[in-house]
């Protein structure tokens, strides 16, 4: 998170430059706007292409193609058919090479191998949910002792319980790699929740109850949120 602040801060100062120096007319007339989202739209191809991540390579380049149609020649194709595209590539992109790119997936179940899963539950100290692709997934974690939760999903709907987990550390972590997808994470009233999620064309909503009055651990949300909704409720 703090490497992404210092990234953005750079692009402000350089954007606000630029204005500067535009407006004293030492540059030619470019539409900043234009230009501002031209940047951020390679910026974030660069970020998904590290990550492998082809959604957002693939909307990036698409709202790129969008902004700068004109220039390109390309007005037949947008908005909607290069949108489309972007969507049906993205979808089976990950349908075709989804398992051979997720290899922090096998590092965290290397890390967790001592977890149990039956039915509806997963125990653990450190337990791995992963949901897959075009699936509906709900589990609830059980642990005496809970340190960290990895959620991995694309294109699901995702219902995670803490309910039955306790963290005897003072802190937890629930990290997040989702894309289209729905995540509901339901918990526990006297947990303190910290979001550091990193959310692009996505959004982070905590649905607050009324605090029972106990002092208790922190869980940081982290992690990457990429065209997809998720929903803090309290139990």
């Amino acid at each position: 998170m703090k490497k992404d602040n210092v990234f953005w801060g750079i692009i402000l100062v350089l954007a606000a430059v630029y204005i500067i120096i535009n407006s004293l007319g030492f540059l030619p007339d470019v539409n900043v706007v234009r230009l501002a989202i031209g940047i951020i739209c390679v910026m974030v191809f660069c970020k998904s292409l590290y990550r492998l991540q082809f959604g957002g390579m693939l909307f990036s380049a698409a709202i790129f193609a969008i902004t700068f149609d004109q220039q390109l020649g390309i007005e037949a194709i947008t908005p909607w058919p290069v949108l489309c595209a972007a969507l049906l590539g993205s979808i089976g992109l990950d349908m075709i090479f989804g398992k051979q790119i997720i290899w922090r997936n096998d590092n965290a179940k290397k890390k967790s191998s001592s977890n149990s899963v039956e039915g509806g539950y997963v125990s653990g100290e450190e337990v791995v949910l992963n949901a897959g692709i075009f699936n509906g997934y709900k589990k609830t974690v059980s642990s005496d002792d809970f340190k960290k939760a990895s959620v991995f999903a694309k294109f699901s709907g995702v219902e995670i319980s803490f309910d039955d987990a306790v963290i005897q550390g003072g802190t937890a972590v629930i990290d997040l790699d989702v894309a289209f997808s729905g995540v509901e994470l339901y918990i526990p009233k006297s947990w303190t929740v910290v979001n550091e999620t990193d959310c692009m064309f996505g959004g982070f909503e905590e649905h607050r109850s009324q605090y029972n009055g106990e002092e208790g651990p922190t869980v940081t949300i982290r992690g990457n949120v990429r065209f997809s909704g998720v929903e803090v409720y309290r139990l």
